[in-house]
């Protein structure tokens, strides 16, 4: 019965850990993946790639204007085959002329529909699928099952440990191990430095990462909290066996 308890508990931590870590892997992407938070994230760098100049912006509004002359809606190729509705040129200058492409191909790339699915569409699209709707709307869809599964795995493997103690001890364990990535952030650059040929844009990442990833704080502070108890649960146990080991003696010297 022993052998059977010990195979359980390693099984059902092992499928915790491991079901644990891809959730909170997919549940950061699903949340870096949202529109706005994307958004965020990759318009300076798209913006760094187009890099127009004043001169530039000028001939550029000209132009759209020209094609507009007998046309309502235009279309254009800057990375991104886009459509323009050609009201929307009027209201362009060298002011918000970036920010209007910025978000233009931002959005051809993040509402672009890919007839694949999760692992075909990142093994033939690979870095554009990865701006998609299609891949934000996929691993949020996974995740959800992926957290049912942690769920129950993480169950089995409490009712598994014999005594509050150990449960504590192994939970709280766990929580702070999957947390350290998170502490580790802001020193990816230095495994990373001399292979980086666009530093700027790795940077841009790793702030957006440290951003969306804060949760991961909450499970640093749930594990110190269990590992807190585990240590004031254990030293109550062993004041109480002292107590009564004294008590014991003190007894028995009566006798004597």
């Amino acid at each position: 019965m022993e052998i059977l308890r010990n195979i359980s508990k390693i099984l059902f931590s092992s499928l915790f850990i491991l079901s644990l870590s891809f959730f909170l892997v997919l549940f950061l992407l699903s949340k870096m993946t949202e529109y706005d938070n994307l958004k965020q994230l990759a318009s300076p760098l798209i913006e760094k790639q187009m890099n127009i100049s004043e001169e530039q912006k000028v001939a550029i509004i000209e132009y759209l204007k020209f094609r507009c002359g007998n046309e309502s809606e235009i279309s254009i190729d800057i990375g991104k085959n886009i459509s323009i509705d050609c009201k929307e040129i009027e209201r362009l200058n060298k002011e918000n002329l970036t920010n209007f492409f910025v978000e233009k191909v931002f959005n051809a790339f993040y509402f672009e529909k890919y007839d694949c699915k999760l692992q075909e569409c990142l093994e033939k699209q690979k870095f554009e699928y990865f701006l998609s709707s299609d891949f934000h709307e996929n691993i949020s869809k996974f995740s959800k099952y992926l957290l049912i599964a942690t769920t129950i795995f993480g169950l089995l493997y409490f009712i598994s440990i014999e005594t509050i103690e150990n449960k504590l001890l192994s939970f709280g364990t766990i929580f702070v191990l999957i947390s350290i990535p998170y502490l580790l952030i802001d020193y990816m650059n230095l495994f990373f430095e001399e292979k980086l040929e666009q530093p700027e844009i790795f940077l841009e990442v790793t702030r957006g990462l440290k951003a969306h990833a804060s949760f991961l704080l909450y499970f640093f502070v749930l594990g110190l909290v269990f590992l807190l108890i585990y240590a004031l649960l254990l030293l109550r146990k062993r004041r109480l066996l002292r107590k009564n080991n004294k008590k014991y003696v003190a007894g028995k010297r009566r006798d004597e």
